[in-house]
C-alpha cells in the first residue's frame, strides 16, 4: 500500500490541505494500484503549485484530470 506523501515543499497549512485532498481522493478510489495513488499525489502538487488551496477543489480536479 502506498504511503501518504509528506508534501514537504509547501508551507504547513498548504501541506495539511494537500494531505486532506489526497486522503479524500484515495477514499474515492477504491482498490487502485499504487501508481494511480502516485499520479493523484503528483497532480495535487501541480495544482497546489499553481495556487489552488481548497482541498475539495484540489481533490476534484486531480481526479478529473487523471480520468476518475
Amino acid at each position: 500500500m502506498a504511503h501518504i506523501p509528506q508534501f514537504t515543499n509547501f508551507d504547513p497549512e498548504t501541506a495539511a490541505t494537500l494531505r486532506a485532498a489526497y486522503n479524500e481522493a484515495i477514499a474515492r478510489l477504491i482498490d487502485q494500484p499504487d501508481f494511480v495513488r502516485e499520479l493523484i499525489a503528483k497532480r495535487l502538487v501541480t495544482l497546489a503549485a499553481r495556487g489552488e488551496r481548497n482541498a475539495h477543489r484540489l481533490c476534484d480536479e486531480a481526479l478529473i484530470v487523471e480520468g476518475f
